[in-house]
């Protein structure tokens, strides 16, 4: 790839990569230069330093990794059992949302002030679109909440623990997570693999019903 060809966008999926691989202690601006065969000086013509491309990954995780729960929660189409479905599929896909990401910058944020308040932020909007979604059911404003923080602690530490599970155990497991979190019924605890993955996965839309 030629320097003058190089966009923004190709640093910013670059340190991408790198914060995942490596953590934020990677993320230099030689070593990123070094990955794109590019010169410190092409990167200043794009950036003003490296916390401004800091900056902008950053907002590409804010965006990119929540973009995929907000086309569900936010669709005024999907009922709230449509959502509950819209969502596991979302977790359970990973095309549009990177666990591995997110991760990144949960570790970050340790040592990253700047990053510790944009992780809070979406981590607020995340909460409180599962606790919409849960006093949609017709659960009360506390019971709602907590629901809303079960669901989301619980997915965040499955990641964080790296939980080693193929796809047929996670859809297996998911009337079960269901009858904890919603309650019995809202999927059925009997119904064979291949309607689970049906149900997930069938249409593209996210309405399954």
């Amino acid at each position: 790839m030629k320097n003058n060809a190089l966009t923004r966008e190709d640093w910013i999926a670059t340190a991408r990569g790198m914060l995942i691989a490596d953590g934020a202690s990677g993320l230099s601006l030689r070593r990123i230069a070094t990955q794109l065969k590019a010169t410190t000086g092409a990167f200043y013509w794009l950036f003003a330093n490296l916390e401004d491309l800091l900056d902008e990954l950053r907002e590409d995780w804010r965006t990119r990794n929540s973009a995929a729960f907000d086309r569900v929660f936010d669709n005024p189409e999907l009922d709230s059992r449509e959502k509950y479905i819209g969502y596991v599929r979302v977790l359970l896909q990973e095309d549009n949302y990177d666990p591995n990401y997110d991760s990144a910058i949960r570790d970050w944020a340790h040592s990253c002030e700047t990053t510790q308040a944009v992780l809070t932020g979406v981590d607020n909007r995340r909460i409180a679109q599962l606790q919409t979604m849960f006093a949609d059911m017709g659960f009360n404003p506390r019971s709602s909440r907590v629901r809303a923080l079960m669901t989301y602690f619980h997915q965040s530490g499955y990641y964080r623990m790296e939980i080693d599970e193929t796809l047929e155990e996670r859809l297996a497991n998911i009337p079960f997570y269901a009858e904890i979190l919603v309650g019995p019924g809202f999927v059925s605890t009997d119904m064979p693999i291949e309607d689970l993955r049906s149900l997930i996965f069938g249409k593209a839309s996210g309405t399954s019903r």
